[in-house]
């Protein structure tokens, strides 16, 4: 009987013990990561003196937190960014926004970027920007379980935001979905927004490996394996279940296309929180591009990140240089300028500049590496033979990618399963003949079947396919009203 009653004393305490764990880590976590009430004070103190918001009638401010650690990077990803920041002080002027930032760039700079690149009238008086020292736990380049590691440096990383500001509403922008649960953990009342661009994982990427496919996340080594590949699939089974979970503490989901949602309703199972906001597309001053005084040139718009497949373009544009010599810039003839090219285009459209054929790259480039990616596609263009017809710009102010948009007559997208394809649209908007890669975002909401070419073209991703396109570049003004717009 004694040792009945002495087990049942242990069972129970061993009970408590497992009940407390959890409690006693949530309560450290949240002491660490959080903050005493007095250090939230402080921080807010701290953004009340840098900014201005209006709150005429009594109203109270309100904090609105950014989790988007780039930026001033410049892509399709910080126009998303910057439009909703112009939305919310348009409609919210007592709102702040602060971004949580590791660009370490100051406010006033940041916002001036944003009106260069994007043409926003941001205001700073309702921007205040918390800077993060701990960015390296995701730009790390990790030489394997990449998607894990910087998944679990994400968390670190949103642990030191939400220590150095906790906001009213926290919105992640940029696809980090394991900051959720340290959020809800540490900030239950704070709700979780999240805006997706790409799920991290995706059934085609689990497709490719399971189908030893080389591609972007996919190298050789493993392809050719299929221990390797068997291994790397239960990897990405275990991450999506992974994700999955993370995703659930999400209050809201927005994605920015018909595939992304597709996959991210699939993997966070949350259809009635989960709905499409396309990304801004601003095409009004696109609209009005006249279709004459076009060059031979072909445009690319896309950030110089690995999976934009920029050397598919160079080894396309090669192709058509070879099987049509006479369009090749004579050996005499010295290379252009960018912008003696542009304004040869724009006030001497008769010029011999104007008359052979260019290959325009314009991206954004975030860092070092997407620096280097440019050069080393100008280096690869001088060993294809064709460098003296390319030119590779990296963060161009956005009017001058309205004067490449004007003077284009070819816009060229070569991304396999691009989420959705800002820059298509803007270059379909303007008037250009449009190649995109026949896939994901492109494929369900832009080059639908209505603005696609007759029965009988090639069929994009083959690289065949995209020599042909580019023989439009040769088209007459005439020729090219016979077109469809999207091919």
């Amino acid at each position: 009987m004694v040792s009945l009653l002495e087990g049942a004393v242990y069972f129970g305490l061993a009970l408590c013990a497992a009940l407390a764990v959890p409690l006693v880590v949530t309560f450290c976590v949240r002491a660490l990561v959080h903050g005493s009430a007095a250090h939230r004070q402080q921080c807010r103190e701290r953004a009340a003196r840098a900014t201005w918001p209006d709150t005429a009638g009594g109203r109270e401010v309100r904090y609105v937190g950014f989790f988007h650690p780039y930026p001033n990077a410049g892509g399709g990803g910080e126009r998303v960014l910057w439009t909703m920041i112009k939305a919310i002080q348009d409609r919210y002027p007592f709102v702040v926004c602060v971004i949580y930032s590791g660009d370490a760039v100051p406010r006033d700079e940041l916002v001036r970027n944003a009106r260069r690149l994007f043409g926003l009238d941001i205001s700073t008086d309702t921007v205040h920007v918390v800077e993060l020292s701990w960015r390296w736990w995701v730009d790390h380049k990790f030489p394997r379980l990449t998607m894990l590691m910087q998944s679990l440096g994400s968390i670190a990383l949103a642990a030191q935001a939400i220590r150095r500001f906790c906001p009213d509403v926290f919105v992640e922008t940029v696809g980090f979905a394991f900051t959720y649960p340290l959020v809800d953990l540490v900030a239950p009342d704070v709700p979780i927004v999240a805006y997706t661009h790409y799920p991290t994982i995706s059934s085609d990427m689990q497709t490719a490996v399971s189908s030893r496919e080389t591609g972007v996340n996919n190298d050789s080594a493993i392809a050719g394996s299929e221990v390797l590949s068997s291994l790397k699939s239960a990897y990405y089974t275990v991450f999506a279940q992974m994700y999955a979970f993370a995703g659930g503490f999400a209050s809201a989901v927005m994605t920015n296309s018909s595939w992304t949602q597709a996959h991210i309703v699939q993997l966070f199972g949350r259809p009635r929180i989960t709905s499409i906001v396309y990304p801004p597309c601003d095409t009004s001053a696109l609209l009005e591009l006249p279709p004459d005084g076009r060059a031979p040139f072909v445009v690319s718009l896309a950030q110089f990140r690995p999976e934009k497949n920029h050397r598919l373009q160079l080894d396309a544009f090669a192709e058509f240089l070879r099987g049509h010599p006479d369009q090749v810039l004579p050996s005499d003839e010295k290379k252009p300028a960018v912008e003696s090219l542009l304004s040869s285009a724009a006030e001497h459209p008769e010029s011999p500049l104007c008359k052979y054929p260019a290959l325009i790259m314009l991206g954004g480039a975030r860092n070092i590496d997407d620096e280097a990616r440019a050069e080393a596609l100008r280096q690869t263009a001088d060993v294809l033979g064709i460098g003296r017809q390319v030119h590779v710009v990296t963060n161009a102010p956005w009017g001058q990618v309205l004067r490449w948009l004007r003077h284009g007559k070819l816009g060229l997208h070569t991304m396999r399963d691009e989420h959705f394809g800002i820059g298509v649209v803007e270059m379909m908007a303007a008037g250009l003949l449009t190649v995109a890669h026949d896939s994901a975002g492109p494929r369900m909401d832009i080059v639908t079947p209505a603005v696609r070419c007759a029965d009988g073209r090639p069929a994009m991703p083959s690289d065949d396919a995209a020599h042909a396109f580019l023989a439009a570049a040769a088209a007459t003004p005439a020729e090219s009203q016979t077109f469809p717009v999207g091919m």
